[in-house]
């Protein structure tokens, strides 16, 4: 039975003190330093193969706490327990060790005791998940989470409604898919296909990792999958859960955002004002798309690729018939967009966010991510408007690398590969430094994680926790 978001929001009301809840992996560091910025309790809770993470990196200490003596700090400040009932007193951040994260579910009642809200992340999603519809998220883990619920699946490709269905309601580019057919040691295409190619899948060893497979063309992509049929890279099974898509060409950026939903019903003055009249929205979809807060951006390094990418092309050359490239993330770095384009980017997660909330109340809430590609066409090629919704002309705003007046001059469009609707995994680049568009907004530095935090405690002092969970 699916979780009623009415009976969350009454528990978090009923919250005076509540913690922050972390899955320890993926982003869980940002998010723990943000509790410590907000004067907020923790529990990170992880396994003993990953304990060490966060045995070796506690977090502790006050806000604005001068840390010197490092293990004085830790040791008054972090308990670490393999059973919640050890929490007792005045605790401030602990360390739950667990034989499976699943196991989580089981401390449901102690976690509502503690006043525990959940900050999801994509480790959340698979870990907790259960399945491909994260079922056991939505019928079973009744704690408040800060988010929502009902969209952690949508990441999760091949379910009915995926993200891709989103993109394409609410009008946004993102890559075309490609028909193929199957046989048993590769696939093949109906008609040629002679412009470059991806196929996405899931590792057969590795269910939670991905398998990319580029291609020049249509026949370049059947002798790669054949190949990585014979190496073990994909199976029958994981072929049948692919998707081949169009192959966009341009640099990779995740745009990370927060939407405050306390933000949303505030008084912007003028600039909401001006923003409804140029976009032609209302006041009330004004307001919702400045409490869109565009905080940072990484890009991705990643295992082999970025190795083979730093050899001399006669080398990559020689390589190319005996290495199959994988594309598993492993490091992340601080990247900027061109000013210009920022316009851009907006107008795609806005359109995003308005749909999401038509589509799935309450919509988008918290920390959430477009991965996006910056590629060069025209806007008639990727059905491109300048309107925050699709079906919606604007004819006053300009839009390209100039803001040219010819409709379709080519310019910069953000191509959508994908969408992260929960803390994202790149943002621990930005713990102590803080995201660069969020700093200069804020006058102070702050991370993702930090704005998690930030808002908890407003919704504390503005008694409005409920407003931030489902």
């Amino acid at each position: 039975m699916l979780i009623d978001i009415d009976d969350m929001r009454e528990i978090a009301r009923r919250y005076k003190n509540p913690c922050m809840l972390i899955i320890g992996s993926h982003s869980a560091l940002d998010a723990w330093s943000g509790a410590r910025s907000n004067n907020l309790r923790s529990i990170i809770y992880t396994t003993r193969d990953r304990a060490i993470i966060y045995l070796h990196n506690a977090i502790a200490g006050r806000v604005d706490e001068f840390i010197e003596d490092l293990p004085q700090v830790i040791s008054r400040d972090v308990l670490v327990v393999e059973d919640l009932h050890d929490l007792k007193g005045d605790w401030r951040y602990a360390i739950l060790i667990l034989d499976r994260y699943s196991d989580i579910v089981k401390h449901v009642d102690d976690l509502i005791e503690l006043e525990a809200i959940q900050i999801p992340n994509r480790a959340f999603s698979v870990y907790v998940g259960g399945d491909d519809y994260c079922s056991v998220i939505e019928n079973d883990f009744s704690i408040p989470i800060l988010g929502s619920r009902r969209l952690l699946k949508i990441e999760n490709r091949g379910i009915d409604k995926d993200y891709y269905w989103y993109l394409e309601k609410a009008g946004i580019p993102h890559p075309k898919p490609i028909l193929y057919e199957i046989y048993s040691r590769g696939i093949r295409f109906k008609e040629p296909y002679d412009k470059p190619l991806i196929l996405k899948t899931y590792h057969p060893n590795r269910i939670f990792e991905r398998v990319f497979i580029f291609a020049a063309d249509s026949s370049d992509l059947e002798l790669k999958v054949e190949k990585a049929f014979e190496d073990g890279y994909v199976n029958e099974d994981s072929i049948k859960a692919a998707r081949v898509e169009e192959l966009i060409l341009g640099p990779h950026a995740n745009f990370n955002f927060f939407f405050s939903p306390i933000n949303s019903i505030k008084c912007w003055g003028s600039v909401e004002e001006y923003y409804s009249k140029l976009y032609n929205i209302s006041l009330d979809e004004a307001r919702i798309c400045l409490a869109n807060e565009f905080l940072s951006i990484d890009e991705r390094r990643e295992t082999i690729l970025d190795g083979l990418k730093r050899l001399p092309i006669d080398v990559q050359q020689k390589l190319s018939n005996k290495i199959l490239p994988s594309f598993e993330v492993t490091l992340h770095v601080m990247v900027s967009v061109r000013e210009s384009l920022i316009k851009d980017v907006l107008r795609c997660a806005n359109r995003f966010l308005l749909c999401l909330k038509d589509e799935v109340p309450p919509g988008i809430i918290g920390a959430w991510c477009l991965q996006t590609i910056i590629t060069w066409g025209k806007p008639s090629e990727y059905d491109f408007k300048p309107s925050l919704k699709p079906d919606v002309e604007v004819a006053s705003v300009g839009f390209g690398l100039y803001d040219s007046i010819t409709r379709d001059a080519p310019m910069h469009i953000p191509v959508t590969q994908d969408v992260a609707l929960r803390h994202g995994g790149g943002t621990n680049v930005h713990m102590g430094l803080g995201g660069q568009y969020s700093n200069v907004r804020y006058n102070r530095r702050i991370s993702l994680g930090e704005r998690i935090g930030l808002e908890i405690k407003r919704a504390i002092n503005l008694k409005a926790l409920d407003m931030l969970v489902t």
